[in-house]
C-alpha cells in the first residue's frame, strides 16, 4: 500500500546529491576546479534527464522528474570528480557526455518501464539501476584511462587527516547511495523498511571488507578508501537490494565487495588509479549479480533450481560493459579535442597580453 511517495522522491532526489560532494572531498587538491567541472556536469545530467522525461513521461508526474534528474545529475558529477585525470575543461565534457550518450539509454532501459528493457532482452534484475551507475560508467573509465592525454596526477592528503574527519567522505557517499536505493522504489511499500536496513548493512559491511582486505594485504588504514568500499559494496547489492533475505544480503555484500575491493587494493602500485577501481566495481557488479541469482527470495537458484537468472544477470552486465566501452572512447575523444583548444585559447591570450605589455613599454 502506498503511504506517501511525493516526500519519499523529493527527499530521495536531495540526498542522493551528497555522493559527488563526498567523492569531492576524497581528494582536497585542486577541490575549486573539481568542483566546477562537477557542478557543470551535474547541470548537464538533470537538464538531459529533464529533457528526456519530458518527452517520455506523464507531465503530472513532477515527483518522478525531479527524482531522475537529482539521479542523473548526482552519477554525472561523480563521473566528473573521477575523471580528473582531463583537467576541469576535460573532465566537464567527458561527464556532460557520457551522461547523454550513456547514462541516459542505459538508465531507460533499466527503469524505463515495467518490465524494464533489460529484463526483457537478459532476463536479468536491477533494482536501483547498477548498471548505469556502475557498470556503464565503470567500462566507460576504463575506455578513457586507455586514450593518450594528460595524467594531471592528484595525490590525497586525507590520509594525513584523523580518522573521523577522514571518514566523511564514506558516510555522505553512504547516505546519498542508500538515499538512492530507497528512493528508486518511487513508492513507501512493505519492502522499504528491508530495502532501507538492506542498504544500510550492505554498506557497512563494504567499508568493512576494504578495512580488513588493506590489513590482510599489509596496508596501512586508509580513510579515503572506505569511500571506495563503499561505492563497491552499493554496486555488489544494488542489483537487488529489497530481493535478499539476511543471509543472501550478507553473502552478497561479503562475497562481491571482496573481490572487486582484492582487485583494488592488490593491484601494482604502478597501475591507473581509476582504472583499477573501475575494473573492481564491475567484477563486484558481476559477482554480486550471480549471489543474488542464486539466493534471491522466490526467483533464485535456491527456490526455481535454475541456472538461467546466472546467465541473464552476466549477460546484461557484459553487454552494458562492451557498450559503454565504446561510447566511452568517444566521449574521451571529445574530451581530448576540449582540452587541446582550451589550451591554444589559454595560448593566444597569454600572447595577445604579452604583445600589449610590450606596446605599452
Amino acid at each position: 500500500m502506498v503511504t506517501s511517495d511525493v516526500p519519499l522522491q523529493l527527499i530521495a532526489a536531495l540526498l542522493v546529491l551528497l555522493i559527488p560532494l563526498g567523492l569531492l572531498l576524497i581528494d582536497r587538491v585542486s577541490i575549486r576546479a573539481r568542483a566546477a567541472s562537477a557542478s557543470a556536469a551535474v547541470v548537464v545530467g538533470m537538464v538531459a534527464s529533464w529533457a528526456l522525461n519530458a518527452v517520455l513521461s506523464s507531465p503530472s508526474d513532477l515527483p518522478a522528474r525531479v527524482l531522475d534528474a537529482s539521479f542523473a545529475g548526482a552519477i554525472a558529477g561523480g563521473v566528473a570528480i573521477l575523471a580528473a585525470r582531463f583537467g576541469p575543461v576535460g573532465a566537464a565534457v567527458f561527464a556532460s557526455l557520457w551522461s547523454v550518450l550513456v547514462f541516459q539509454p542505459v538508465f531507460a532501459a533499466t527503469v524505463g518501464s515495467v518490465p524494464s528493457l533489460v529484463q526483457i532482452v537478459f532476463g536479468a534484475v536491477d533494482f536501483s539501476a547498477v548498471l548505469a551507475t556502475h557498470v556503464a560508467a565503470s567500462a566507460s573509465m576504463i575506455a578513457a584511462s586507455l586514450l593518450p592525454g594528460p595524467r594531471r596526477r592528484v595525490v590525497s592528503d586525507l590520509a594525513a587527516l584523523s580518522r573521523p574527519r577522514g571518514m566523511v567522505p564514506a558516510g555522505l557517499v553512504a547516505v546519498g547511495a542508500t538515499a538512492w536505493m530507497v528512493g528508486a522504489e518511487r513508492v513507501l511499500s512493505v519492502a522499504t523498511g528491508r530495502t532501507l536496513a538492506n542498504s544500510i548493512v550492505g554498506l557497512v559491511l563494504g567499508a568493512l571488507m576494504w578495512w580488513l582486505i588493506e590489513r590482510i594485504a599489509g596496508r596501512p588504514f586508509s580513510p579515503s578508501g572506505l569511500t571506495t568500499g563503499v561505492v563497491i559494496a552499493w554496486g555488489a547489492i544494488g542489483l537487488g537490494v529489497p530481493f535478499l533475505a539476511p543471509t543472501a544480503l550478507g553473502a552478497t555484500a561479503v562475497i562481491a565487495t571482496a573481490a572487486g575491493v582484492a582487485i583494488v587494493v592488490r593491484a601494482p602500485s604502478g597501475a591507473i588509479v581509476e582504472r583499477r577501481v573501475s575494473i573492481g566495481i564491475i567484477v563486484a557488479v558481476a559477482v554480486g549479480g550471480t549471489v543474488l541469482a542464486l539466493l534471491a527470495d522466490g526467483f533464485g537458484m535456491a527456490a526455481t533450481g535454475s541456472t538461467a537468472l546466472v546467465a541473464a544477470q552476466l549477460g546484461a552486465v557484459i553487454a552494458v560493459a562492451v557498450g559503454a566501452f565504446g561510447s566511452g572512447l568517444l566521449c574521451a575523444g571529445a574530451a581530448l579535442i576540449a582540452i587541446v583548444i582550451a589550451e591554444r585559447r589559454s595560448t593566444t591570450a597569454a600572447q595577445q597580453a604579452t604583445k600589449a605589455g610590450d606596446a605599452e613599454e
